[in-house]
This record gives C-alpha cells, sequence and structure tokens, in this order.
C-alpha cells in the first residue's frame, strides 16, 4: 500500500501463480476511486479503468496496449521535435517529462517497501531539487 503527498492511498496487486494472472490498481481519494486493471477487451488486451466518483456514479474506459515500442517513438519523436526548434517553443507530452518519470519511480519503490514490510503503507514523497551549475 502506498499514501501520495495529497493523502491518497493505492494499493497494487499481481496474481501470477494462476492460469489467469492478474495486475490490479486501485488509488482511492476524497473525491473517489481510480481502479486500473489488466485484461482483454473484443480480443485485444490492455488496461480498464474504471473511475468511482464520490457521488456513486461510474465511468469505464479501455486502453489497449500500444507497446514500449510506440512509447519509444513518441519519445524520439519529442526529443528530434524538440531539437529543431531552438526558441524552446516546443511542449513535450507532459507524460515524458522527468517529474512523472520520477513520480513513477517513487511509486515502484513504495510498492517495493511496502512488499518488504507485509503491506504496510508506505508515503510516497516526491522531493525534486533543481540543480543548478
Amino acid at each position: 500500500m502506498c499514501q501520495m503527498e495529497n493523502g491518497s492511498l493505492g494499493v497494487f496487486v499481481m496474481i501470477v501463480s494462476s492460469r489467469s494472472p492478474k495486475v490490479l490498481w486501485r488509488m482511492v481519494g476524497l473525491k473517489g476511486t481510480l481502479q486500473v486493471e489488466r485484461g482483454n477487451k473484443d480480443g485485444k488486451h490492455g488496461y480498464t479503468v474504471i473511475l468511482y466518483t464520490a457521488d456513486g456514479q461510474s465511468k469505464s474506459w479501455f486502453y489497449p496496449f500500444s507497446g514500449v515500442t510506440e512509447e519509444l517513438k513518441t519519445f524520439l519523436s519529442d526529443i528530434s521535435l524538440a531539437s529543431l526548434k531552438k526558441d524552446g517553443s516546443y511542449q513535450v507530452e507532459p507524460r515524458l517529462s522527468y517529474v512523472e518519470g520520477a513520480r513513477d519511480v517513487a511509486v515502484l519503490d513504495a510498492m517495493l517497501e511496502s512488499g518488504k514490510r507485509q503491506g504496510a503503507p508506505i508515503s510516497v514523497c516526491i522531493k525534486l531539487e533543481r540543480q543548478t551549475r
């Protein structure tokens, strides 16, 4: 279990010792719950995202896997386009920022630490310091 900076709690469950492996993420906050589950829809592998709002409503979306190849293409495209625009006017995909990368690593670290502590809640805190030269 991990707790984000804003107080939201999250649980990651991964079952691999069965014939049908299961991966599930659930984050619970004051305004609702977000659940991400790996699975299939219409013969495509991907993630089902379900948002349960505080007023009892729910919405669901399915995102098929795009794969590492597509992520690398996007990353390399952003680097290429950004380097071509010397004036700094190119805005990269926000999910590719170093801040998002640091958040991903912090959540993974908290998940591993929680596992070592038999599921004890672990706070996720990201402190980014700007280095000057």
